[in-house]
């Protein structure tokens, strides 16, 4: 007997996120995802349109699912000028992705071993960072998966679970688009891209 569509997605179909990350790369696999995730860690209806709006942004409609650590001296001076003063110290870091992640995560975010600020780098489809995270997150779910193998979180299944722990442990319930995006970004960084993607994603999932 064939199951029809509603009865195989509760929560968001793979026309429905193609529709809201409309260049995800395989939308059938990551709607699967995000079905079980949502239903896993009960996500409301209401916040689930804010939810793909800031995936979306985040991971450019789920084609960046890694940090991108590869800049030049010039924009790390920019970005961490207390840590990187000057052109001579920067240079030594400059499109160094290991190096500076160690040294910009290392000692902070639960990083307290050697090597963890680059092993515990931001991955996902909202880029989960610091071994701390990682663990709460294995935790949550019941799996050392996300702290043995983190590029676990590149995959569908656990990158789903990923965004979605973070959203609900981070962003309260019914969170407007300045709210949700601090508590995601850090800051309001692309929040006019995040508002236009929110709407669309209204009219999309009601």
């Amino acid at each position: 007997m064939w199951l029809d569509e509603a009865e195989i997605y509760r929560h968001i179909t793979p026309e429905q996120l193609a529709n809201c990350l409309p260049d995800c790369p395989n939308p059938t696999q990551w709607a699967v995802a995000f079905d079980d995730a949502i239903e896993f860690f009960d996500v409301r209806r209401d916040d689930r349109a804010m939810l793909f709006a800031q995936v979306g942004h985040e991971s450019q409609d789920l084609n960046t699912l890694e940090e991108n650590l590869s800049y030049s001296a010039r924009r790390l001076m920019q970005v961490w000028p207390s840590r990187f003063p000057n052109d001579r110290i920067a240079s030594q870091y400059a499109h160094n992705p290991e190096a500076l992640a160690n040294n910009v995560y290392g000692g902070r975010m639960g990083n307290d071993k050697d090597g963890d600020g680059w092993l515990f780098r931001g991955r996902g489809p909202i880029q989960l960072t610091g071994r701390y995270n990682y663990t709460r997150f294995a935790d949550a779910i019941n799996s050392r998966e996300p702290v043995l193998y983190p590029d676990s979180l590149l995959e569908p299944g656990i990158g789903a679970l990923a965004a979605c722990w973070f959203y609900v442990t981070n962003v309260p319930v019914g969170a407007d688009i300045v709210t949700a995006t601090r508590r995601i970004n850090g800051g309001t960084n692309g929040l006019d891209d995040r508002q236009r993607r929110y709407e669309r994603c209204i009219e999309v999932l009601g």
